[in-house]
């Protein structure tokens, strides 16, 4: 049941799943049209290890308010760190999904040295030139409240043809996650995205890990490599056969790699705070 919290201008809604307060910390990061509950396989791979993991809606999305935009990288991560600041997490680390992705490098920033770690699936330092028309469809789609073409056109990139043929489930509650948006907040969800970009990647503090999908046609694998060398102490890894929501598309593998990044930085589960 996702828990509630007021944060000046916007309340937030996210789930948890306690450890011992020695263990280590997730925080995950979802991007456009995502929610919590599109880390549920996260969270429940770290409840099993051990591990506390909180997913957040982020304002604007899922069960969050929705204040009036315009939005931005720099908003999300600045809620994002007040929200880690209110429960009192000490050295997580933070896991974004695409544009999440940025918005936790950002906090990263922020956070310093009081972050032990940073994953960024299906991430990029910044999108290519031809994404903007496709932000900019987006938002008009979205605010003339179709959002049920945009989710056909996000499952195409989204799931790789092989994961839509075999798991037509999948792909029609993938569907269902981002047709359940809410149009405006979605409209500026996609204004927002369409500039966005990380910022001061050398300033990142932590061990990071570059995820993504073997065929992401969004964020390939030469993005993650990108992203890797772009920071101090950075790698890459890829996820065979999945596209750009592979944290769904194959979560045991995601798992895997996330929670090994996880036990290399931190030591076993209890080791810190």
């Amino acid at each position: 049941m996702a828990e509630r919290i007021e944060l000046e201008d916007v309340v937030l809604a996210y789930e948890e799943r306690r450890a011992s307060p020695e263990a280590a910390t997730v925080v995950l990061v979802h991007g456009l049209g995502g929610s919590l509950h599109s880390w549920w396989a996260q969270l429940a791979a770290c409840e099993a290890r051990g591990i506390r993991a909180i997913a957040v809606d982020q304002r604007g999305a899922g069960l969050s308010s929705k204040p009036p935009g315009p939005y931005s990288v720099d908003s999300w991560a600045c809620d994002l760190v007040r929200l880690i600041d209110a429960l009192e997490v000490e050295r997580p680390v933070l896991v974004g999904h695409s544009v999440g992705c940025m918005i936790a490098q950002h906090a990263g920033v922020t956070l310093g040295e009081r972050m032990d770690g940073l994953v960024l699936i299906g991430g990029a330092l910044r999108w290519r030139a031809e994404a903007a028309p496709v932000f900019e469809e987006r938002v008009r789609l979205a605010r003339a409240g179709r959002m049920d073409e945009i989710a056909a056109g996000v499952a195409l990139t989204g799931l790789s043809e092989e994961c839509r043929a075999r798991d037509p489930v999948l792909h029609g509650l993938f569907r269902e996650l981002i047709a359940a948006n809410d149009p405006a907040a979605y409209a500026e969800w996609s204004a927002a995205t369409a500039p966005a970009a990380m910022s001061e990647p050398e300033r990142v503090r932590c061990p990071a890990l570059a995820l993504c999908g073997e065929h992401d046609p969004v964020t390939p694998p030469a993005f993650a490599e990108a992203v890797a060398a772009a920071v101090p102490d950075g790698r890459s890894d890829v996820v065979a056969g999945a596209a750009h929501w592979c944290q769904l598309e194959d979560p045991v593998a995601v798992n895997e790699a996330v929670l090994g990044f996880v036990a290399q930085i931190s030591g076993p589960p209890g080791a810190i705070g």
